[in-house]
């Protein structure tokens, strides 16, 4: 029986049907983690199969292509998967690809009429475009939550990558009012994993000396994880496989069903603990990057980000997980040693996501500050200085007060963060100790040079030694 579509998925499919008709080939689809992409491609596919069109899906990872094929089964669309352990009905009108598989096999494929490509902002691999060449004809239909790379290429044709046009869905905020998505209470620590002096590789910190750094943090994530989500399904995100181990390993030693779960285990084994995550049978679930794409698993209450990351995709991939709402969630507790909520935003941070090659400070991962409001009475956009509406009078809301940050323990980040770092006099700044990233912020806003901030952090260690 065919799902019924949220209104904002009726929207976003017509969205896509009329940017198919103006004479695009290849259209990226953006919609928050949660928000039900693989419904919406799943009524397209339904509606290409009743057309007589041959379609495919295209992931990379097994857990994506388990979530790709039970929507599809949940919406009714006939379809078969071609990915090792899980091969079956190759003649079906929608195939559900590996990526890996696809290519060893690609001279045994029929020719596909219509192709989905999920998680897309992986799709500038090598991989996927010689794949993808095979089907030129086809229509192309990226999915993904997160529409940019670390690496600050872009997704468009005019940048290299495969997208003609780009069709924006509903915002978190906006999904989170309507109860679609859970919302998020996220904390900080006053004392963060430090990065500070680590090696970039392939655009993010090196993962193994990281995982020294992030080590020390381990009893308080398990001491504030009791206090903000006491037994309740939990995931956590780890530096490398061996840190995510003594992290499940700390959590076992507490009391909590906990248990690490890696690409290097079999299959099976890897599809039970995540299950046992949803079943109740494990409360806590740590990992490398393993689960930070794929993962449906509404009732889970509490992330831990243990993973500092230069990835705005990665960090959001991560959150997201755990926004999914659930029977008695009121929200999703994101308890963030790494400092990832003050690098690059909250969840709800509104983002002016493009397909063109990222400027250089998105590409770095830091939260633009806010430049304006939005009137919640007429939707009109503010300057920061206008204290009433220029549409309709209504004032300016407040913002919320700074957390009381007391050190070893988390304190919550309120969602303007950035636009009170930035707008506080000088002297004020510097009368707290402040993270690179604030720092960073307010010079770009002042139009200090690039070594003030390298000198008041070496303030900050002068002051603490």
């Amino acid at each position: 029986m065919p799902l019924t579509l949220r209104p904002y998925q009726t929207d976003d499919v017509e969205r896509l049907r009329t940017s198919y008709a103006d004479g695009n080939r290849a259209v990226l689809f953006c919609l928050p983690t949660g928000a039900g992409k693989t419904v919406v491609f799943g009524h397209i596919l339904d509606r290409a199969t009743s057309k007589g069109r041959r379609s495919a899906v295209l992931a990379h990872r097994r857990e994506l292509i388990r979530q790709a094929s039970d929507k599809l089964a949940l919406t009714g669309v006939p379809h078969g998967i071609v990915a090792a352990g899980l091969d079956r009905d190759h003649d079906a009108p929608v195939l559900v690809l590996s990526v890996q598989t696809a290519i060893r096999r690609l001279d045994r494929l029929p020719r596909f009429d219509f192709v989905v490509i999920d998680e897309a902002h992986h799709a500038r691999a090598g991989t996927w475009t010689q794949l993808l060449a095979a089907w030129p004809d086809a229509k192309l239909l990226g999915v993904t939550a997160t529409p940019a790379r670390s690496d600050g290429k872009g997704l468009g044709v005019q940048s290299g990558g495969l997208f003609d046009a780009l069709v924006v869905g509903a915002s978190v905020t906006e999904l989170q009012a309507d109860g679609y998505l859970a919302r998020t209470r996220c904390f900080v620590p006053a004392s963060r994993i430090d990065v500070s002096g680590l090696r970039t590789t392939l655009g993010d910190w090196e993962a193994s000396a990281l995982a020294e750094r992030a080590g020390s943090v381990t009893g308080d994530a398990v001491a504030e994880y009791r206090r903000h989500a006491d037994h309740a399904p939990a995931i956590a995100y780890c530096a490398t496989v061996r840190h995510a181990e003594d992290v499940a390993s700390a959590f076992r030693g507490a009391g909590y069903r906990a248990a690490c779960v890696h690409g290097e285990l079999p299959p099976d084994e890897r599809d039970r603990l995540i299950a046992g995550l949803g079943s109740g049978t494990i409360e806590v679930l740590t990992s490398c990057d393993l689960i930070s794409e794929g993962l449906d698993v509404p009732d889970v209450r509490a992330v831990l980000l243990l993973r500092p990351t230069q990835s705005l995709v990665l960090a959001l991939q991560q959150i997201g997980r755990g926004m999914r709402p659930a029977f008695g969630k009121t929200h999703l507790a994101v308890l963030d040693y790494a400092g990832n909520t003050l690098r690059h935003g909250l969840p709800e941070t509104e983002r002016a996501w493009s397909l063109d090659d990222a400027p250089r400070r998105q590409r770095e991962g830091v939260a633009l500050p806010v430049t304006a409001w939005r009137c919640e009475e007429c939707g009109c956009l503010n300057d920061l200085s206008d204290v009433l509406c220029a549409e309709c009078g209504l004032s300016r809301p407040q913002p919320r007060r700074a957390p009381q940050v007391i050190d070893g323990k988390l304190a919550e980040v309120s969602a303007d963060h950035f636009d009170r770092i930035v707008n506080l006099p000088y002297r004020q700044l510097l009368a707290a100790r402040r993270t690179k990233d604030e720092l960073r912020a307010y010079a770009e806003e002042h139009g200090y040079k690039p070594g003030w901030v390298w000198h008041r952090l070496r303030e900050q260690r002068e002051q603490d030694s």
